[in-house]
C-alpha cells in the first residue's frame, strides 16, 4: 500500500452578498465580535466567501454577534442557498430576519439551515424557478430531481411538512409571505430540538445549574420580553427571546456579553459530511466502496468538518484484510520499520496510522494507492480525534 496525498482547498475573497465585519470589540470572554450577513441576490461563488469567513472566524476564534447570521435576501440560485444552510447547520449558527428585512424564495433554503431561527422580518415561499435554458424533453425528469434535492435538503433541516408542500405548490410567479403563526408552526422562532440539547447539555455543565432550572429561566425571559402578548388570535404577538437567550447564551441587541458554553476549542471536531471511492480508468472520482483488485488503483475518502483553531490534528487508521507493505517509493521509505515520525504500523503489518495536523480549512480529502501486495477483502479507514473514532469509511478490495 503507498501513500498518496491530502488535498486542502483554498477559498475566494469576499464578495458583496455575504458581509463580514470585525466590531471592533470582545465579549466577555475575550473573544472578538463579528457580525455576518447574506443581503441581495444569492448568487455563484457566495458559498465560498462564505466558507472564507466560516474558516476565519474558526481559525481566529471570533464569535459572531448574536451568534446569527442576518438574512436580507429575496432569493437566487438554489444549490449555493442549500450548501451554506448545511455550512451553517455543522458550524452551529443561528439565522436571524430584522424586522423591515425579507427572506423570501431561496433564502428560506439558508433560513432553514439555522440551529435556531428568528423571523422578525418577512418570510415569502414559492416553487422553484429555472432560469437555464432546458431541453423539453428533459424538462419533467429535471424538476422531479431538483424536487428530490430540495426535499432531502429540507427533511434533513428538520422542516415541517407544511412548508415544504408551500414550497412546491405556491406559482413561481407569485411569492407567499407567512403570517406569524405560520412562521412559529414552522419553526421559525426556536431553536431545533437537536441543538437545544447539545447546548443544554454543556450549558448545564458549564455554568453550573440544573437543566430543570435553566427551562424555567427561559420561560421567564419569554414572559418579560412582551407581557402583553396574545395567543388567542391567529396573528399574535411572539414572546420569544433571542436565539443567544434560547441556546443559553446571556445577550441582547446592544450589548454582546455572552457566556461561552461551546466545548472547549480544543476539543472540537466535528464530520458532517463526507464519501469514499475510487478513480477509474478515465481519470474520473467515483464514489463507491468496491476496489478493484489492481496495481496502482487510487481509492480516497474525503469529508467536511467543523473544528476550532488555526490547525487541527487526527489520526488516520487504515486496517487491511491481511498483512501488506506499507511503503512510499518515491521517498524510498519503509513505514513499517516505524522510524517515520507520524507513521506506525501494526507488529502484524496489517495496520497503518498516520497522524495528521492540517490547516483548519473544513475539508480534507485524502488517499491511498491499492498495490499487487495488497490482500482482497475488506478493509476500512478509520479517523481519529483524540483517540476516539469519529468516522468510518469501509471498502472492500475484489
Amino acid at each position: 500500500m503507498k501513500r498518496l496525498f491530502l488535498l486542502l482547498l483554498f477559498p475566494h475573497l469576499l464578495f458583496a452578498n455575504v458581509v463580514y465585519e470585525k466590531l471592533g470589540f470582545t465579549d466577555a470572554k475575550g473573544r472578538e465580535v463579528v457580525s455576518l450577513a447574506i443581503e441581495g441576490r444569492i448568487s455563484t461563488f457566495d458559498y465560498d466567501d462564505f466558507e472564507a469567513a466560516i474558516n476565519d472566524i474558526n481559525q481566529n476564534h471570533y464569535r459572531v454577534q448574536f451568534d446569527s447570521v442576518m438574512l436580507n435576501s429575496r432569493g437566487g440560485l438554489i444549490g449555493d442557498a442549500m450548501r451554506i444552510g448545511k455550512l451553517l447547520r455543522a458550524n452551529h449558527l443561528s439565522t436571524w430576519i430584522l424586522p423591515h428585512s425579507v427572506c423570501a424564495s431561496a433564502c428560506v433554503l439558508i433560513l432553514q439551515g439555522g440551529v435556531c431561527k428568528m423571523a422578525d422580518g418577512d418570510v415569502g415561499v414559492h416553487r422553484a424557478r429555472y432560469e437555464d435554458d432546458i431541453p423539453l424533453d428533459t424538462i419533467y425528469a429535471n424538476v422531479k430531481e431538483a424536487q428530490k434535492d430540495m426535499d432531502q435538503y429540507l427533511t434533513l433541516m428538520g422542516s415541517s411538512s407544511q412548508l415544504r408542500w408551500l414550497m412546491k405548490s405556491i406559482p413561481n410567479w407569485d411569492m407567499k409571505f407567512l403570517v406569524n403563526f405560520e412562521k412559529r408552526d414552522f419553526g421559525f422562532y426556536s431553536a431545533t430540538e437537536e441543538e437545544m440539547q447539545y447546548r443544554l447539555e454543556i450549558a448545564s455543565k458549564k455554568m453550573g445549574q440544573y437543566k430543570e432550572n435553566l427551562l424555567e429561566k427561559l420561560g421567564d425571559i419569554r414572559g418579560e420580553l412582551y407581557p402583553d402578548a396574545t395567543w388567542e388570535v391567529p396573528d399574535y404577538v411572539y414572546a420569544y427571546p433571542s436565539c443567544s437567550e434560547q441556546l443559553f447564551l446571556e445577550d441582547n441587541m446592544t450589548d454582546h456579553v455572552g457566556i461561552n458554553i461551546e466545548p472547549d476549542p480544543q476539543d472540537i471536531f466535528e464530520i458532517y459530511q463526507w464519501e469514499r471511492g475510487i478513480e477509474n480508468d478515465e481519470g474520473t472520482y467515483v464514489a463507491t466502496d468496491k476496489v478493484p483488485h489492481k496495481d496502482e488503483q487510487f481509492y480516497y475518502y474525503s469529508f467536511k468538518y467543523f473544528a476550532k483553531g488555526k490547525e487541527v490534528t487526527y489520526q488516520e487508521r487504515v486496517t487491511l484484510a491481511a498483512p501488506t507493505t506499507w511503503t512510499s517509493e518515491e521517498e524510498g521509505i519503509d513505514y513499517a520499520e516505524n522510524t517515520t515520525p507520524g507513521y506506525e504500523v501494526s507488529d502484524d503489518k496489517s495496520t497503518i496510522t498516520v497522524t495528521k495536523t492540517i490547516p483548519n480549512d473544513g475539508f480534507v480529502f485524502g488517499g491511498w494507492i491499492h498495490t499487487k501486495e495488497d490482500p482482497k477483502g475488506p478493509f476500512k479507514i478509520e479517523i481519529l480525534f483524540k483517540d476516539k473514532v469519529v468516522q468510518t469509511f469501509n471498502y472492500v478490495v475484489e
